[in-house]
């Protein structure tokens, strides 16, 4: 019945919950803290600013072609890959399941809202164009905002965290996608098949190989595997949007 399908599907996904919660609250609260400390110190003055004659020698930015302005875009949409996670995985909410996924979207969207642009804005108001050579964009705001206590080191954590486990997102969406082309024929059978732990073992096999194989081809360069990313990204999204239409 469709009740006993929907109940093997989700089989794991409260445990599972359980477990990644934590990580993914951790890392909302922290940035969370992060843009609160650093609006504080905005409007009390005492936030601090980056040298801005440090950059003086450097070379002037490019101009604003097209080019550059659907690069920008399509990097920015690479952000908002996973959203459509939720709609792959309404059969798993309990019910009723549309209005509790639809709920659960617009929380998504509003959390991805709040932090994209006050992390933004926390950016501009003090002066972070490029980090500084072997951190990130978040590691120099929080240590010049927090300073480098144990707040610090928290949203150091909580980001590493919860980048380990969007990198794992795939391993759960490939192999689903994997065997539902394999039942209807366009890819071998035994993608379509569960292992012991009701998951599509072959499916994550075959993706933890090809993962290797681009950390080593790439050097493991983030900034040399987000393009392709991104090609992968819009060229899967556009064919799925073209054949639902």
């Amino acid at each position: 019945t469709d009740r006993h399908s929907r109940g093997y599907r989700s089989r794991g996904v409260r445990e599972s919950a359980a477990v990644l919660a934590v990580p993914t609250y951790g890392f909302i609260l922290s940035m969370l803290s992060l843009l609160g400390v650093g609006a504080y110190r905005w409007y009390t003055g005492t936030l601090p600013h980056v040298d801005a004659s440090a950059g003086a020698g450097a070379a002037p930015a490019s101009a604003l072609t097209a080019f550059l302005v659907l690069r920008a875009f399509s990097s920015g949409c690479t952000a908002m890959t996973g959203v459509e996670a939720i709609a792959n995985g309404v059969p798993a909410f309990k019910d009723p399941a549309p209005k509790n996924a639809v709920a659960t979207l617009t929380t998504l969207g509003l959390t991805l809202a709040v932090l994209f642009l006050g992390t933004t804005a926390l950016a501009h108001v003090m002066g972070i164009g490029h980090p500084a050579p072997g951190q990130t964009l978040l590691s120099e705001m929080g240590s010049m905002v927090l300073g480098h206590g144990f707040a610090y080191y928290v949203v150091q954590t909580f980001t590493a965290v919860i980048l380990l486990l969007a990198a794992n997102t795939s391993f759960a969406g490939f192999p689903s996608l994997a065997s539902v082309l394999a039942e209807d024929g366009f890819l071998p059978r035994q993608l379509a098949h569960r292992g012991d732990r009701l998951v599509y073992s072959n499916g994550i096999a075959i993706l933890a190989v090809l993962a290797f194989a681009l950390i080593a081809l790439f050097g493991g360069d983030t900034n040399a595997l987000i393009p392709p990313y991104a090609i992968g990204v819009f060229l899967s999204f556009t064919l799925s949007q073209l054949g639902m239409v």
